[in-house]
């Protein structure tokens, strides 16, 4: 990978951002590489020098190195695949099923990178599309997972799904999770999904609290499309990519979700298995 640019995007909510980002930043000009910051949020770092807008920072970075937790990359990832922009991400958060590069190995693992002692691991993303009266409205590209869910009040909402166009269920529910393999660690698991290895694309349907035992999650395959009609709701109901981005929906509208063109490129040194981060992360000890 030729590297001359190096963009970061950062979460300066979480702990140790502004100590963390200037090793980055120092060890980076160390190699005499160039430097960029997304967006105009150098300055809370006092390096508002780097500043450099989104659509400038994307034609520019050869890499972005996203410094923050699961979240942080998600955003990185959404927008660095659509320039095939790969991204390295740097945990300063608490779970992290993505961000497994940890501050204590830092250096370490710049130095990897720089050495091209890596793999490049691709994962499969989603194509959401928001249809109204026949019509294109909004289009995402998600990560982890697109959510349908209600609003704060406590009523069910009915989600007519199809797959293939093969109707299949309406769930009477709070919402619908539909995630990649990557997502199915993330809001999937908690809504009862099953855990999907990340080398396996495929495409998993869970539902959130629906009101009868017999609507169970499910997975299909990574070359089927599934299509939910939100059926008439008096309450206000949003899709949700990556628990990041939103839009409100109406009754009738429906939501289209397939496998999108797009990968995201995420960079890793595969020291740990799959099972061995779920090991950790879930902090199961081997007997249940």
């Amino acid at each position: 990978m030729k590297l001359d640019s190096v963009g970061l995007i950062v979460n300066y909510k979480k702990d140790k951002t502004r100590e963390t980002a200037y090793r980055i930043i120092d060890w980076l000009n160390s190699k005499k590489l160039k430097v960029c910051i997304e967006g105009n949020r150098g300055e809370e770092i006092g390096k508002e020098e780097l500043n450099c807008p989104t659509d400038k920072f994307l034609k520019k970075v050869d890499l972005i190195i996203s410094l923050g937790g699961d979240g942080t990359l998600l955003r990185a990832a959404r927008l660095a695949a659509t320039k095939d922009i790969p991204v390295f991400g740097v945990n300063l958060g608490g779970l992290g099923f993505l961000t497994q590069i940890g501050i204590d190995d830092l250096e370490k693992s710049l130095e990897k990178l720089y050495q091209e002692r890596y793999f490049l691991d691709e994962r499969m993303m989603l194509s959401c599309t928001v249809k109204r009266r026949e019509k294109e409205i909004k289009k995402f590209t998600a990560l982890n997972d697109v959510v349908i869910g209600k609003g704060a009040f406590a009523r069910i909402i009915c989600l007519a799904t199809y797959v293939n166009n093969d109707y299949v269920i309406t769930y009477s529910a709070d919402g619908l999770v539909v995630s990649t393999s990557t997502g199915s660690t993330a809001y999937s698991l908690s809504a009862g999904g099953p855990i999907v290895n990340p080398n396996i694309n495929s495409i998993i349907l869970t539902p959130i609290c629906p009101h009868t035992l017999s609507a169970r999650p499910f997975i299909i395959g990574e070359d089927d499309q599934v299509k939910i009609t939100l059926e008439v709701s008096e309450e206000e109901v949003m899709v949700t990519i990556d628990g990041q981005e939103g839009f409100t929906l109406e009754p009738n509208d429906e939501v289209i979700i397939k496998k999108s063109d797009h990968k995201a490129r995420l960079i890793t040194f595969k020291e740990k298995s799959f099972y061995a981060i779920l090991r950790e992360k879930l902090r199961w000890s081997g007997q249940i």
